[in-house]
């Protein structure tokens, strides 16, 4: 009767890991490769220049989902300065290959990541 208990609780733990991804986890998801390298092949830094965006640091800060398979959806920016800069971290997060699953209790884990993105608008010289 004991190992029914146990299992039954083991079994209840895993089917809500796999509905609802968790905020909190040991080892957070990572970008598999070099994240800067990426940024700098497909995110375009002149799009808050182009928006006429005042000078100025703009850190974006984007939330996703990286399931279990390393799959990334669910992208919503927290930040909105606007420029469209928000957009263009959203459109470069689309392009990244797979990341590296959450890790939680030793197991791979479907998990919200928060990823941040900095554009800088240097003023004319």
């Amino acid at each position: 009767v004991g190992e029914g208990i146990k299992t039954g609780i083991i079994e209840e733990k895993e089917e809500k890991k796999d509905d609802e991804p968790v905020s909190i986890v040991e080892v957070d998801a990572k970008f598999i490769g070099n994240w800067a390298g990426f940024l700098l092949r497909n995110l375009n830094p002149d799009v808050p220049v182009e928006n006429s965006a005042p000078e100025g640091r703009y850190s974006v800060v984007i939330r996703f989902v990286v399931d279990k398979e390393g799959n990334v959806s669910d992208i919503t920016p927290l930040t909105n300065h606007g420029y469209g800069m928000e957009q263009e971290a959203v459109r470069v997060l689309r392009k990244a290959t797979k990341w590296e699953p959450a890790i939680q209790n030793g197991y791979k884990v479907k998990a919200y990541h928060k990823q941040t993105v900095v554009f800088e608008v240097m003023g004319a010289e």
